[in-house]
């Protein structure tokens, strides 16, 4: 628990402050119809690693802060197929491997987003005869389908998504990459979604999902994306979403 809120929470929230203020955003924004979806995408995921290397480059209170309760909690750490440091290792060493480990996390959460949105999409286009707009402003209603992940422990979330996509392969990275997402690797079928609401107020969810019967080996934690909120009380997981319609739509990939 105090590793999560402690380390972690103040992280991603730096994260999400500095990722509003970067420029190579405002000109990924700026020219993105200029490139297709797999070029938009992979400049998103590099921006949105090489924030992490700044926020580990120039250091801070919160990063010494996180630095000092991973020291203290390396134990609980799950460092599992990631850069694990080794016993006794000193805070630079714990800084890189925390490091690697955000990175990572940022790519597999970048990874689940996309396959959540490109199924959306489909199903949109294909079960509910939608496209342009009322395709975009469906999607961004759809905030639900990244929520729902965000409240399951790591080993239901695994689960969660083979059950979805019919897939057994655990979705990691670097194991997929965003390429691999954008090309299909994964994808959650039409009978998996469902839509709520009236006319224009329409907002796609999952169908009901079936117990994983798991057991989570530790307390099961909001995603601090999730359980953070921005100036008008959104979850911070909402502004990613918002941002993944926008290189969509930008992409050509909403017509």
């Amino acid at each position: 628990m105090a590793l999560y809120l402690e380390a972690y929470t103040p992280l991603v929230e730096q994260w999400f402050h500095a990722l509003r203020a970067c420029p190579a955003l405002t000109e990924l924004r700026a020219t993105a119809q200029t490139r297709d979806v797999l070029g938009n995408v992979e400049r998103l995921e590099s921006l949105f690693r090489s924030i992490v290397d700044d926020l580990f480059d120039q250091g801070g209170a919160v990063l010494e802060h996180a630095l000092a309760v991973v020291s203290e909690h390396r134990d609980a750490v799950v460092w599992t197929n990631q850069m694990v440091p080794r016993p006794g290792a000193d805070l630079v060493e714990l800084a890189a491997s925390l490091r690697h480990k955000f990175k990572r996390n940022i790519s597999l959460a970048l990874m689940e987003a996309l396959i959540c949105l490109q199924s959306a999409i489909a199903y949109g286009r294909d079960t509910l005869g939608l496209a342009g707009a009322a395709l975009e402003a469906t999607l961004r209603r759809s905030t639900v389908l990244l929520a729902s992940l965000s409240v399951l422990h790591d080993e239901q979330e695994v689960a969660r998504m083979r059950y979805l996509t019919g897939d057994p392969r655990e979705i990691q990275h670097p194991t997929f990459t965003v390429s691999d997402i954008v090309g299909g690797a994964f994808h959650i079928p039409a009978d998996k979604f469902r839509v709520v609401g009236a006319d224009g107020h329409q907002r796609i969810r999952f169908a009901s999902v079936p117990p994983s019967g798991l057991v989570p080996t530790s307390p099961t934690m909001k995603c601090p994306a999730h359980r953070l909120t921005n100036e008008d009380g959104e979850p911070l997981n909402n502004e990613l979403w918002d941002l993944l319609v926008d290189i969509y739509r930008d992409s050509g990939q909403l017509a």
